[in-house]
């Protein structure tokens, strides 16, 4: 400030000479001459473009930590509730997984190194997940349990959220948007999300390539930055994960080896351009493989031999004599009809992605690309890079359609492009509804005041969310009895068997005051289960598929099987391995017990996959009224010599109505359409 009278004195830097103030240098382009936003903006610099109210902020859009937050708090949900729908989840990855840290389990004919199709460095990926974490927290197996379905929900809620982030920086912030609540609603991603299955882990690795690959390819240093990160993780699904993913990558390779993308490249530097494009790609394919080196190393180490499970698995569904098909056979339905379950209108949302993109080329021109104009000599059109990304579901969908073995989890890697292509889906809908408004108002302004399309795009993510909703409510409430037996078994059934044999729970601390009105639970030591002369044995019989894994089986009571008339190939407990005298811990896993496993799903002839119902402390048996009793599969609860200790409702999906196994629905809808059985965990008596 300058007083009366004063004068004052303002120093500058020179604006010539070696000290002058240098200006801010052009970022540098590639040699092709274009490249994507050098900063960011909020919007329109993605593929699609708002047309009414482009003059505004925009919708509330999350943060990458906001939506990760958010998604989290739901995979952790999903992680305590969600049940376990494929008994491949627990046999060829849970188990195994238990074995390398307690010495106990089941192992299948895929982990027996005659075979060795299920990869032990992706299992043990997981170890740090289910062991460290519980380890320094001093719980047992049960919390361990969770600890992993928790983590591998917080490892895919940040993979969603980057995916999500990526779609509203390349594609559009409403999309984005439409893309978060498919993701956080749907019935299919709450399964997905906390599986401990390869596909599952594709799945993650599809949303972090994912999030490379939609930023439009060019040349620059950040382009084959990008271009490296995807074809990494896209190796990475394929090598450690399951080696079918690939093929979800092939878009993304035909775009860098053959599409401008973010680029203008003149007929005269045509040439070069490829050149360049398909070193680099090669490159990146090269240093990506890479990665099978060590996975094969830790795999030839664990089952004792030179083996690549990744190879292997290829080998013997597309060359094996015997192949997948052993297992059981779909028609080109399944998907389509598993699919709806499990998105509803999302599902045919997805399916018109590719039409509804040709109708707003036809229609509604101007809605995608940055400068809304046609694309300029060298330039590749914006619809053709939004139809090379909305391709993949496509192509994973006919590639699994043409399968004659079909799984629902087989579909997992696919699910976020799915909720990507229905986002895409409502966009342009809503594009059709703003243009003909604005035909028939002729007032844009008119058109950017109206609730009219909001109204609709919200109806579009809410109805699939509500209806997912009571989906998964419908999945707990109908089939979550298997996880409910086992927690009674754990913390009802053995302290009371204890109590019998004298055995008393561990006394409170002597300075312990309870909280309020708190009523203490006893806490009981279960080590002297592990020394029992007569071990408890847990048997089930035609439900061993639902058995829901060794982690939520107290230490020191046998799980065995009781003959059925399955005739099929079943899981086998693993022999003890002697630890000393080795660095890998389970010796078991490369030893080769002839006669025990095929790989033709036939019963072993080899004793010791079941036992006799005589040996069982406790059995595990479902009665429904659908069911056909025979003498192997009998109905166990009405036999003088067992009693029922503990029994849940189950649905008898076979009587139910169609209708009402869908959904659950409160206030005790459809419930008159609903026929249920016990799931029964019975006790021999005198035992």
């Amino acid at each position: 400030m300058s007083l009366p009278g004063t004068e004052t004195i303002r120093f500058r830097r020179p604006t010539t000479g070696p000290n002058a103030a240098k200006p801010a240098e052009e970022p540098k382009k590639d040699e092709f001459g274009s490249m994507a936003p050098t900063g960011f903006k909020k919007r329109h610099q993605g593929l699609l473009q708002d047309q009414v109210g482009r003059n505004k902020p925009g919708p509330f859009v999350p943060t990458l930590s906001y939506a990760f937050r958010l998604l989290l708090l739901i995979r952790t949900v999903a992680a305590m509730y969600a049940v376990i729908s494929d008994c491949d989840e627990v046999f060829n990855f849970f188990e195994p997984l238990h074995y390398f840290q307690y010495n106990s389990g089941f192992q299948t004919w895929e982990l027996s190194p005659q075979f060795a199709i299920r990869s032990w460095t992706y299992v043990l990926l997981h170890w740090p997940l289910a062991h460290i974490i519980p380890k320094l927290l001093s719980v047992g197996k049960r919390p361990a349990f969770f600890a992993l379905r928790i983590s591998l929900g917080a490892i895919c809620s940040f993979c969603e959220a980057k995916f999500f982030r990526t779609v509203v920086e390349t594609i559009n912030d409403r999309v984005g948007r439409y893309l978060l609540f498919g993701l956080m609603l749907s019935a299919g991603m709450w399964n997905a999300s906390v599986a401990f299955l390869p596909s599952s882990f594709c799945m993650y690795t599809t949303m972090i390539a994912s999030s490379y690959w939609f930023h439009p390819a060019t040349s620059t240093p950040t382009g084959i930055k990008r271009a490296y990160f995807a074809t990494f993780a896209f190796a990475v699904g394929a090598i450690v994960g399951w080696p079918f993913s690939a093929a979800l990558g092939i878009p993304f390779v035909l775009e860098r080896l053959f599409l401008t993308g973010g680029e203008m490249v003149l007929p005269a530097q045509k040439g070069a351009w490829m050149t360049k494009r398909w070193e680099n790609m090669g490159k990146a394919i090269g240093l990506a493989a890479g990665i099978a080196i060590p996975v094969s190393m830790i795999d030839s180490w664990a089952y004792g031999r030179s083996t690549f499970p990744t190879l292997n698995i290829i080998t013997y569904n597309l060359f094996s004599g015997n192949g997948p098909d052993l297992y059981g056979t779909s028609p080109a339905s399944f998907y389509f009809a598993n699919l709806f379950l499990n998105f509803n209108f999302l599902l045919p949302l997805a399916l018109i992605a590719l039409p509804a993109l040709a109708i707003t080329y036809k229609f509604d021109y101007r809605r995608l690309g940055k400068t809304q104009m046609k694309p300029k000599e060298g330039e590749t059109s914006p619809y053709t890079l939004l139809a090379v990304r909305l391709s993949p579901f496509y192509l994973w969908l006919a590639i699994l359609t043409a399968q004659a073995h079909k799984e629902e989890r087989f579909m997992f890697p696919a699910y976020p492009l799915l909720c990507f292509n229905a986002a895409v889906s409502i966009y342009l809908i809503r594009g059709w509804i703003e243009s003909y408004y604005i035909h028939v108002t002729n007032s844009p302004y008119n058109a950017s005041r109206s609730s009219l399309f909001s109204t609709f795009t919200f109806l579009a993510v809410f109805i699939p969310g509500l209806i997912s909703f009571f989906r998964v409510g419908g999945s707990i409430y109908f089939y979550h009895a298997p996880f409910d037996m086992v927690h009674h078994f754990q913390y009802k059934s053995i302290p009371s068997y204890l109590s019998e044999m004298g055995y008393e729970p561990i006394p409170l601390p002597e300075n312990y005051q309870p909280y309020g009105n708190e009523i203490p639970k006893p806490q009981w030591d279960l080590t002297p289960l592990k020394t029992l002369e007569n071990p408890v044995t847990l048997c089930y019989d035609t439900e061993w598929y639902r058995y829901p894994s060794s982690y939520l089986i107290p230490e020191g009571v046998r799980v065995r099987w009781v003959k059925t008339d399955f005739d099929g190939m079943m899981p086998r407990p693993w022999e003890v391995s002697n630890t000393t005298g080795s660095i890998w811990p389970r010796q078991e896993t490369r030893v080769v017990r002839e006669g025990r496993f095929n790989g033709e799903n036939k019963e072993s002839e080899v004793a010791g996959t079941y036992v006799d119902p005589s040996e069982c402390t406790y059995l595990v048996s479902l009665t429904l009224p659908s069911t056909t009793h025979t003498t192997l599969e009998q109905n166990w609860a009405e036999k003088p010599e067992w009693e029922e200790e503990y029994c849940k409702a189950f649905l008898d999906a076979a009587s139910t109505k169609w209708w009402a196994r869908l959904v659950w629905l409160p206030g005790g809808l459809l419930e008159k359409g609903r026929v249920w059985g016990d799931y029964c965990l019975l006790r021999r008596k005198g035992e």
